[in-house]
């Protein structure tokens, strides 16, 4: 067996559990300490190494130690000390030097600052939304909330208003309420039910949204593993808290890190491996702009290189609501009627917004997307006021003008503040003192105000990053919602005087400079300044394209692959939708998961088309997960290298390179008859124009030779030759097809006396037509000459294993001079050994590139085969290979490449906890 099965038979016997996944963490088989001490022992002892006792908790499951393990060449060597190789060590390195990049100037703080321009700090993108708010599920949908001036805040749902007294009363029962914040996705994140049970639901939605802002980004998951990526979310809800430990709960060793605040990051960045700052952060209804800012600050100082920032609110129970409903700041509609005449308190709401955020030059040069750029902020305190809830204009101006410093822009320079306005009177008029005192009162235009809370109510934790969302949506559209609950403005403040105007109504933006703000009822202020995107470069492609496109769907369930489908059928019926762009972000730019389809076309009818019969195809029959793995080429004839003007040019090695440049990842090449030679020359074994004299002198040798007749009988090779010799027929074994069946060669006269002693016997035999003579004794009157032709012939290592169907086992490449080609014209060719041993390596998916005979020997063997013959088939090898397993490769972003766009994000299949 290999090493990792090797890995997951040991893990079975410790546990008593089969089968073991080799993706699953140790700890969820009960591989506590003690266990992963011995195993480590266990498994140095079978490889005759000696290995940390840690191994198994620094790489936590059977594959990412498999990996590790390969990665120190552990190749089975007696007295290999692993444990010393843990650390790669270059000499006089220190570390720690290296924990800070410098760029151009020091922050005080002694972090490297990245710069833009002299006195300015580099722009920080938004380049992915992740929301889950009252009315609205994605990024799309949130702006079709705000674009068309949606009132969200509904009652509390039925389910949720049977589990508590209290809803009833005004104010606490109604408000932006989510359909279900209990139910979770939990296979997805591979965590267990206990857990699952035992998680703040805050936790569940901040993992599911995080993961749909690196999908609206662009970002695949699996990339950020390992990688400085940040995470910080503000968060403060103490509902789960409160009833995790009420009198009466069930506990379990879940509960502490289920309840506990600082998981909500951390545990992202456990999910995804994320290795950057990770932290919760509570200053109340500001918490998650305070998170954001934090974000900047660690992106431009490079404590990170990508970040994920925002913040999450569920209402579980009235109990919070009922205090706020006695301190009197709760509005009995359960709406903000911010900055409007009739504000009479806040209306909660729930849900989450996650961002994802890079620093401007790190999101051009990765072709990502730009919703808006973060300019600066600042956060400040109000201080000791007149009451711990009270705010203080002073220190909201304070912050106004900290902010435009840290941004780099004057007051003047902003047109539109995305206000905290949470519709209570004082806090309102509070806010439009201080906006009027630092951005208002310039003549000209009034500076206009609005907040999202008039439309999905107060968010709470997470109130902040939905105003930030909201604004970066408006200056990406140029379009300016409408904020609710207005069209009569407050009339406790002078608007005219004052300079500014409530935003009543959408309208055409073109502004390029804005702010948002979010303040804690503790007193905690944030202030983040915005500006509108770089605007694409002309020579950015962005046309619909032209030729054949494809479209790869992917899904961890049967059932989100169908949601999945649908999502794209409505996609695909947008006729603004930039079909080329749409296609590229779906194959670079998402993960892919175990559940498949692919199609193609040239239009979208066409993609539709085929959708619809995929559909159809999923419902009936769901398909398998896709394995992956290895896969080998095999080249199996009828291939024609041309050496004119200095180069060798095969058409299935040039359809070769495009499936290795599209995502198949090739282990290892296989070569049979004139295949060999293509074979070797993809392998780097011979040089195209070696292997173009090689397949030239093959040819024009076989081709005086009359054609041979072929029969496939069941008999072991040794049986089938010893036949021919009693019977008298001059044919030979020409291919070993497996160890109970060859294929016979030989002239047509003697094939039919070999097929006349069978007949009425119990040997299966079957006439295969007329072939060249290769293979066999039969050609061996010219060997001679082929070896005179090739007698200077060189050949090298070469870049990739090649096995030959010569002997049917790997080849080191020196050894395919004239003598093997002479050896491969005259003998039979193992292919049938050949294949099995790609399979004992592990491969299970071959691409054929030739006229198809290995497929029927492969599908005899269950594994899958792609057949790959012309440049016709490209496109449904492609899609072929994509449904088993095989990922398209992330190229490098070009001028050229179509730009990221919005395409259907993943369903989840969710479940109660």
């Amino acid at each position: 067996m290999n090493r990792l099965e090797l890995i997951l038979a040991l893990v079975a016997e410790r546990t008593g559990l089969s089968p073991v996944d080799p993706d699953r963490l140790f700890i969820d088989y009960g591989i506590g300490s003690a266990d992963a001490v011995a195993l480590a022992a266990d498994l140095g002892g079978r490889l005759g190494v000696e290995l940390p006792t840690t191994v198994f908790y620094d790489h936590p499951t059977a594959r990412a130690l498999d990996r590790h393990l390969s990665a120190l060449a552990v190749r089975h060597e007696p007295d290999r000390d692993l444990s010393r190789l843990a650390v790669r060590q270059e000499p006089d390195r220190d570390l720690s030097r290296l924990a800070v990049r410098q760029e151009q100037d020091r922050h005080p703080s002694g972090l490297a600052v990245r710069q833009d321009g002299p006195g300015r700090l580099e722009p920080v993108a938004i380049v992915g939304i992740g929301c889950r708010v009252p009315g609205a599920a994605g990024p799309e949908a949130f702006w079709r909330l705000l674009s068309e001036g949606l009132d969200a805040v509904v009652p509390v749902p039925r389910e949720r208003a049977g589990r508590h007294h209290g809803w009833s009363e005004p104010g606490v029962g109604v408000g932006g309420f989510l359909p279900d914040v209990q139910a979770f996705d939990r296979a997805f994140f591979s965590i267990n039910a206990r857990e699952a049970a035992a998680m703040d639901p805050q936790q569940r939605m901040l993992l599911e949204v995080a993961h749909e802002s690196l999908q609206d980004a662009g970002i695949r998951a699996n990339d950020l593993a390992g990688s400085q990526t940040g995470v910080f979310v503000g968060i403060s809800s103490g509902d789960f808290l409160v009833e995790s430990f009420s009198p009466g709960s069930e506990r379990d060793g879940y509960t502490p890190t289920g309840a506990a605040h600082s998981v909500a990051a951390n545990r992202i960045s456990y999910v995804f491996d994320l290795h950057g700052p990770s932290m919760a952060v509570d200053t109340a209804c500001s918490s998650s702009l305070v998170a954001v800012h934090q974000a900047v600050i660690a992106l431009q100082t490079g404590q990170c290189d990508t970040a994920l920032a925002g913040g999450v609110n569920a209402i579980l129970t009235p109990d919070f609501g009922l205090c706020f409903r006695t301190a009197g700041v709760l509005a009995p509609d359960g709406r903000c009627k911010s900055f409007g005449a009739k504000a009479d308190g806040m209306g909660r709401s729930e849900g989450a917004v996650v961002l994802a955020l890079r620093r401007l030059s790190d999101a051009e040069a990765a072709g990502d997307r730009v919703y808006a750029l973060i300019l600066g902020g600042a956060v400040n305190s109000d201080g000791r006021t007149n009451g711990l809830m009270s705010p203080s204009a002073p220190a909201q101006a304070r912050l106004l003008r900290a902010a435009c410093s840290a941004a780099g822009v004057e007051p003047g320079e902003i047109g539109y503040v995305e206000a905290h306005g949470s519709g209570t009177k004082l806090g309102d008029l509070m806010e439009l003192r201080a906006l009027s005192e630092v951005l208002g009162g310039r003549g000209g235009e009034p500076v206009r105000v609005g907040s999202v809370k008039s439309n999905i109510a107060h968010l709470e934790a997470a109130a902040g990053a939905a105003g930030l969302a909201k604004l970066a949506l408006a200056l990406h559209r140029g379009v300016l919602p409408a904020s609710l609950h207005a069209d009569e403005p407050a009339d406790d403040f002078d608007w005219g005087a004052g300079g500014l105007a409530v935003q009543t109504r959408t309208e055409p933006w073109a502004g390029r400079v804005a702010g948002v703000s979010s303040f804690g009822f503790g007193g905690t202020n944030a202030h983040l300044i915005l500006q509108a995107p770089p605007r694409p470069d002309p020579g950015i492609a962005t046309g619909s394209g032209s030729g054949v496109l494809r479209l790869p769907l992917s899904a961890h369930t049967p059932a989100a692959l169908r949601a999945l489908t649908e999502r794209w059928l409505d996609a695909l019926a947008d006729p603004g939708l930039n079909l080329a762009a749409a296609c590229h972000t779906a194959v670079e730019r998402r993960d892919h998961h175990a559940y498949r389809l692919a199609v193609s076309g040239a239009d979208a009818s066409q993609l539709t088309a085929e959708l619809e019969r995929a559909l159809t195809a999923l419902v009936v029959s769901p398909p398998p997960p896709a394995a992956g793995g290895p896969v080998a080429l095999v080249f199996t004839g009828g291939h024609a290298f041309d050496a004119a003007q200095g180069r060798a040019y095969d058409a299935a090695h040039e359809r070769a390179l495009g499936l290795v440049e599209a995502g198949a990842g090739v282990a290892m090449v296989i070569g049979h008859g004139s295949g060999e030679v293509a074979a070797a020359a993809f392998a780097g074994v011979l040089s195209p124009g070696d292997a173009a004299l090689v397949t030239a002198q093959r040819a024009r040798l076989l081709a005086p030779l009359a054609p041979v007749s072929t029969l496939r009988v069941r008999l072991a090779p040794r049986l089938a030759a010893a036949l021919c010799e009693r019977v008298g027929a001059r044919a030979a074994v020409s291919l070993h097809e497996d160890a109970q069946t060859c294929v016979l060669a030989g002239p047509p006269a003697e094939l039919a006396k070999l097929t006349a002693a069978l007949a009425g016997s119990r040997v299966l035999h079957d006439d295969l037509g007329p072939a060249t003579p290769d293979h066999s004794g039969l050609a061996a009157e010219i060997a001679g000459e082929l070896r005179s032709a090739l007698e200077d012939l060189p050949a090298n290592v070469g870049h990739l294993p090649l096995v030959s169907s010569l002997t049917g086992a790997p080849l080191d490449g020196r050894a395919m001079g004239a003598r093997h080609w002479v050896r491969q014209l005259c003998e039979p060719s193992r292919l049938g050994e050949a294949l099995d041993h790609a399979i004992a390596q592990g491969v299970r998916t071959f691409v054929e590139l030739g006229p198809g005979l290995a497929a029927p020997l492969l599908r005899a063997r269950t594994a899958a085969v792609v057949r790959c013959a012309t440049d016709a088939d490209v496109p449904a090898a492609l899609i072929r290979l994509y449904e088993l397993g095989h990922d398209p490769t992330r190229p490098t972003p070009a001028a050229s490449s179509p730009p990221m766009v919005s395409i259907p994000l993943l369903p989840w299949s969710r479940r109660p906890a």
